[in-house]
């Protein structure tokens, strides 16, 4: 079939949310994709009654995926087709997955109490992986189970849970974000422990099994006669290498001021902090972001603190190669700022407009010696003396 071009949106209800698809023709064809299209593979019957291992349930497939492309994604032998998964099973009932199985899209399983998914190997390494949810938010005591220590369960969206569910199991279970209500538990060790970008939890469930990489206390910042002062805690951190620290003038764009070296893996409190003695004149907003050895990254809620002291304005670096000289403002330079390069004769060298921090390139590299730049506004004048080697 030949088309020049064709553009077409869907909206296509999956999995509970709106999604639009989009179809794009080309002069050679027509290319359709179905990531979003609805394609799911249903147990048949829906209900599982007993002890079942993946591989042997009878799959129904709607919205374009086939039976057979189903049960290959359930045996691992197909690891790209796109298709959600459905699965209801009865009260004490366990699935278990003993082979790699990989699901681009979301596995949705409800059940009573004491139904179990379990990724259980027997010893070979043995992955289930989820690019999508996990679970069903309305399900009450789910266990998820990764029996083995090679045994793993990967989630790449939010695995659901009600209450009273629990994670189980000598493997891990990791993924982007962990959602369930009251009275969940994990084991010991908790598979979880560590494995999730957010964690959702209507009790202390996240903190008591330190399912994020740290456990955050607070972070605050106080001021001092010239400067501020930011301190924080963790009553816990796992895997953790460093702290950063960002400042921004306006809470949009944060630039790095200082890395804080965390203390690995750890159960006791341990209290940082720092001192920024070049604080911006008026606002300021400081963020956290904590990275793990695995490079998995959590920022935290941005703090406020308004400074107010002594304007100031900085050369660097210094001394300088005299090629070229950073400015450093800790307030907002005026529309009319501008730098005056002086030799330690006073002869002027050459005036700089002024916006924001940045950079003089000399047109000429300046000889050895002593220089002054001074910066000079309606509302302010500042000199400062730096050094050219």
């Amino acid at each position: 079939m030949l088309v020049k071009f064709i553009f077409v949106d869907w909206l296509v209800l999956n999995h509970g949310f709106m999604k639009t698809l989009r179809v794009t023709g080309g002069l050679m064809g027509l290319v359709i994709s179905f990531a979003s299209f609805g394609q799911t593979c249903t147990s048949s019957p829906l209900t599982v009654g007993s002890n079942s291992n993946f591989t042997s349930i009878t799959w129904a497939g709607t919205g374009g995926v086939t039976a057979a492309q189903c049960t290959a994604i359930a045996n691992g032998t197909n690891t790209t087709t796109v298709a959600n998964f459905r699965v209801d099973l009865n009260n004490s009932v366990v699935l278990t997955i003993s082979n790699n199985v990989t699901i681009h899209g979301t596995f949705d399983i409800t059940g009573g109490p004491g139904s179990e998914l379990s990724v259980n190997g027997g010893g070979g390494s043995t992955t289930l992986h989820v690019t999508g949810d996990l679970g069903d938010a309305t399900n009450n005591g789910v266990i998820y189970n990764v029996q083995g220590s090679n045994d793993h369960m990967q989630v790449d969206g939010t695995l659901y849970g009600k209450n009273n569910d629990a994670l189980t199991g000598s493997g891990t279970i990791s993924g982007g974000a962990i959602n369930v209500k009251n009275g969940t538990t994990c084991g010991s060790p908790c598979p979880a422990s560590g494995g999730f970008t957010t964690c959702t939890a209507g009790d202390s469930f996240c903190t008591t099994y330190s399912v994020l990489p740290i456990t955050l206390l607070f972070f605050k910042g106080d001021l001092s006669q010239d400067n501020v002062v930011l301190t924080w805690a963790t009553a816990a951190e796992l895997n953790f290498d460093y702290f950063s620290l960002e400042r921004s003038s306006e809470g949009k764009l944060f630039n790095e001021i200082t890395q804080v070296k965390g203390h690995g893996t750890t159960n006791e409190m341990h209290q940082y902090s720092f001192e920024d003695n070049d604080p911006i004149i008026g606002r300021s907003y400081y963020r956290l972001t904590s990275i793990d050895f695995d490079r998995y990254t959590e920022t935290f809620p941005v703090v406020l603190v308004e400074y107010h002291g002594e304007k100031k304005f900085q050369i660097s670096p210094n001394p300088s190669d005299g090629a070229t000289v950073k400015l450093d403002f800790n307030f907002e330079n005026d529309a009319d700022g501008q730098v005056t390069i002086y030799d330690n004769l006073g002869s002027a060298i050459g005036t700089y407009n002024v916006q924001g921090s940045g950079s003089i390139n000399f047109e000429n590299t300046l000889k050895s010696g002593i220089y002054l730049a001074k910066y000079t506004s309606a509302a302010f004048t500042k000199t400062e003396r730096f050094l050219v080697k």
